[in-house]
């Protein structure tokens, strides 16, 4: 009864360590990593996972966004994979690296060389949504178009032509280019005028110049 009674507070023990049964997920997503100064989004990569860095506490190291830190990781047994290679920015070294999900929100990474009696073992976080990545499109700053409607307004409106008078018509003009109303110069004068005479009760003609 005693051992019955180890056996089973060992088992609870080992529940509590690892999480609840089926409480595991898979290690794509973003995670925090275990310094709280950067963040790495693993994705699957074919049928292998990859990590790329998408966030940076200090915005001085933005120049390593995008850089691949983690690559070939592959599945190897239930919530389990291995044999992959994880990148220490810092020195410049790769690493073999073992992912294992700890629960929806820990992931714990193990890297070692050769063999696994000589390892790091590091525990990440799931970032939250309101991340702001490095790699994020900006906004557009560009001002918008003002609506159809509204530049029909504000455009200046047409000059009405249809009001407007009709141009003076020209005089018309004679064969040598003068208007009918002013006579020619050098025309002769009439030589007779007719005049009324009093005396006689009748009209004659009589040179102009008396």
């Amino acid at each position: 009864m005693q051992r019955h009674a180890l056996k089973l507070a060992f088992a609870l023990a080992t529940l509590a360590a690892t999480g609840p049964v089926g409480a595991q997920s898979s290690p794509t997503g973003i995670w925090i990593d275990h310094t709280g100064r950067g963040a790495v989004e693993i994705t699957e990569c074919g049928a292998n996972l990859c990590g790329r860095l998408v966030w940076f506490k200090d915005a001085a190291n933005k120049k390593g966004c995008g850089v691949q830190i983690i690559g070939n990781a592959r599945p190897v047994g239930k919530d389990t994979w291995d044999g992959g290679w994880i990148l220490d920015p810092e020195k410049n070294a790769k690493y073999s690296v073992e992912l294992k999900p700890i629960g929806a929100d820990k992931l714990r990474v193990l890297g070692y060389m050769g063999s696994k009696l000589f390892s790091e073992t590091m525990i990440w976080k799931r970032a939250t949504t309101d991340l702001e990545r490095c790699d994020a499109t900006p906004a557009s700053t560009a001002a918008p178009k003002p609506p159809a409607d509204d530049a029909a307004k504000k455009a200046p409106a047409a000059p009405d032509t249809a009001k407007a008078p009709p141009p003076p018509e020209p005089k018309r003009s004679d064969a040598k280019g003068k208007t009918a109303a002013q006579p020619e110069k050098g025309a002769a004068k009439p030589t007779e005028c007719r005049r009324y005479i009093a005396q006689i009760g009748e009209t004659v003609s009589v040179p102009c110049d008396k």
